[in-house]
């Protein structure tokens, strides 16, 4: 049933997406003073202005992007979901769609210790290199051994059979600096205007 729904909202996801793009590059291409009130009238603006061409890109960037709002995030692209001292992070589906198609994932060592924002481990591509990063302090206490199988899985579910690691922590003071999703979504369009 889970799977069902989640092929329905990626495909209404998809659908609102194209139709989007669409609107927009017909708008940006025929009426570019539309265009740009459109670009005016977003939430999410910085105060340097923008060409039409950047604010489209940062726009076509947040509609494919998939953001749950369940979840925590850092500007290094990871995701943090907390159950009581545990924290599971993973890399958001708009890292892995930077990333293109991931071919090896290193794990840091279970029962290792980290410090806050100390890197975790790498993710290989065929296009980059990234490292990965804890926003907590603690105790890896499990990797994800299906993703050292099967590196593909963070291209295909980064945020459910994908997760990368857990991690023991103590204090939970670091949790308010990680971003919502609404503060997550506004970070991709700055960076992708910057």
């Amino acid at each position: 049933m889970n799977f069902i729904k989640m092929i329905c909202q990626y495909a209404l996801r998809s659908a609102i997406t194209l139709v989007l793009a669409v609107t927009l590059f017909v708008t940006n291409l025929f009426w570019p003073a539309a265009s740009e009130a459109i670009a005016q009238a977003l939430p999410v603006q910085t105060n340097q202005p923008q060409s039409n061409q950047s604010w489209l890109t940062g726009i076509l960037q947040l509609a494919f992007a998939n953001i749950p709002n369940n979840l925590k995030y850092t500007k290094d692209h990871e995701w943090v979901r907390v159950e009581g001292n545990i924290a599971t992070i993973g890399v958001t589906d708009f890292a892995q769609r930077q990333l293109g198609d991931v071919v090896f994932v290193q794990f840091p060592k279970v029962g290792e210790v980290f410090d806050q924002n100390d890197e975790l481990g790498t993710i290989e591509s065929v296009k980059a290199v990234a490292e990965f990063y804890t926003p907590l302090k603690g105790e890896i206490v499990e990797v994800n051994q299906e993703v050292s199988d099967d590196p593909e899985l963070v291209n295909t579910d980064p945020y459910g059979d994908a997760w990368l690691v857990k991690i023991k922590f103590s204090d939970s003071s670091a949790l308010n600096a990680l971003l919502s999703d609404q503060q997550y979504s506004e970070f991709i369009k700055e960076s992708s205007e910057a």
